[in-house]
Parts: C-alpha cells; structure tokens; sequence
C-alpha cells in the first residue's frame, strides 16, 4: 500500500511443507509494511480522456497508521492523506482544507486512478479479514506453469470489498507475488494486477513496479513505481497527526 498497496508472500517450494494460512497471510501483509516504513514511489494513471503522474512520499506504522504526501505535478502538489485506525482525512491546499473521508467512500478512488481508499492506506489487510487456501485454479490466464504457486484468498463476510475472492498467482524462485485477479460472485474478473521489476530495497527483494487493469476499461491502467524505500528506521509519531496534515506534511 506503506503505500499499502495488496501482495503475496508465500514460503513454499518442492518439498518443503507450505507453512500454516496464519503465516502465509501474516506474511502477505508485511512484503511492503513493517513496523515502520518510509517510501518514495510514482503513480502513472492512464484514462480513456487523460493521463498524469504523481510522485509521492509515504510513511506507515504498523498497520494502523499512514500518512501519504504528494509532492508533484504542481496541481496537486501539497495534497495529503492521513489515516489512523479507521479515521482517515484528506488535505486539499487549493482551498486549505481537511476533509474526513467517511466509511462509505473508502472504497472510493483515490486521486483519479484504479487505486481505492482502501488500497492507498491499507485498512483492509489479508490477515485480518481474508480466509485462504492454496488451490490449482490458474485465473483467467488457465496457464500451466511449474514455477508458479497458487493461493486463493476469500473475503470474511464483514469485509467491505466488491469482489467474492482473490486468485494470486506466486512465482517460486523467487518467490514472489506476480499477479493477482479480482472476481465476483459470478466468476466475472474485475481487475488485474500485475508485480515486476524485482529489485532489492531497505534490504528486501520485492517487485518495484505494480500494475492495476480493471477488467471493464483494459485501456485504463495505474502504474506504481518504487523509486526508494525503507523499512524499521522510526518514523517521528509528529508525522500521524491532523497538525502535520494541515500543514500539508512539512512538519
């Protein structure tokens, strides 16, 4: 997300035991956020009508607090994010104002792109609110590939998402998250992501780019690009709160 942005981590490989589901999802969570991170990245957001780029700076703890800063183009420049617990609030600097994002809109867009409320900040994680299991099913792609894994992950019914489950297909060496497809109650896809260019940063192999195609607009695309991270340096708790907001995240 972290720009908590959803992903997979699984431990399993020919002949070694695949680890329990509470490991697996525990692990799912923590690929991008750990106790505390820092990241800079861009989001490319493609439109049948327009397209732009955002460069941002991120900061989480745990998995209750982020703050999301955004640094350019100079329109939206300034704008930031904050959520901590269930709260979240955005600042507008055009018109100097902070605004509570209610429960109804978290899975709302976020600045435009294929990104929701939800995804930006990460209140839903795969621990706390998603069943798994691993399973043969190949996605919509019906690929046959011995270097790949697959995990099935099921909303618990309290979970507010508009898709009824998850197939994410994981690469084994490494092993990594690769693609992930949404569907619905139908079986219908409802969007893609894909992960790639696995780079190593703050010490971790994870992918840098992460790509999200909704299935209904496959002309529409928002891409993100990890430039620079850091996980378990501190983060100042200054940075969580509505002062630092208001201030547009120059404190």
């Amino acid at each position: 997300m972290s720009l908590i942005i959803p992903v997979i981590l699984i431990l399993a490989s020919a002949g070694v035991a695949q680890p329990a589901v509470a490991d697996v999802l525990h692990d799912l969570d923590q690929l991008y956020r750990s106790d505390n991170s820092h990241s800079e990245m861009s989001m490319h957001i493609v439109t049948e009508h327009w397209e732009r780029t955002l460069t941002m700076e991120i900061w989480s703890e745990g998995r209750d607090k982020t703050f999301i800063k955004v640094l350019s183009p100079a329109r939206q420049a300034g704008s930031a994010t904050l959520r901590i617990g269930s709260e979240m609030w955005n600042y507008l600097p055009n018109t100097n104002s902070t605004v509570r994002i209610p429960p109804s809109m978290m899975t709302g867009s976020w600045m435009g792109s294929d990104i929701t409320n939800n995804d930006i900040v990460k209140e839903i994680t795969y621990e706390s609110d998603y069943t798994a299991e691993y399973t043969t099913g190949h996605g919509s792609g019906n690929e046959h590939n011995d270097n790949l894994f697959y995990l099935k992950l099921t909303p618990e019914p309290s979970t507010a998402v508009v898709w009824s489950y998850i197939v994410c297909a994981i690469s084994t060496n490494p092993v990594l998250p690769v693609r992930e497809e949404y569907y619905d109650q139908h079986d219908n896809l409802i969007k893609t992501i894909t992960f790639s260019d696995v780079q190593t940063m703050g010490g971790r192999t994870i992918p840098t780019v992460m790509k999200v195609i909704p299935a209904d607009k496959p002309e529409q695309s928002t891409t993100i690009t990890w430039s620079n991270t850091s996980f378990n340096q501190g983060v100042s708790e200054d940075v969580f709160t509505l002062d630092n907001l208001q201030d547009g995240g120059n404190r």
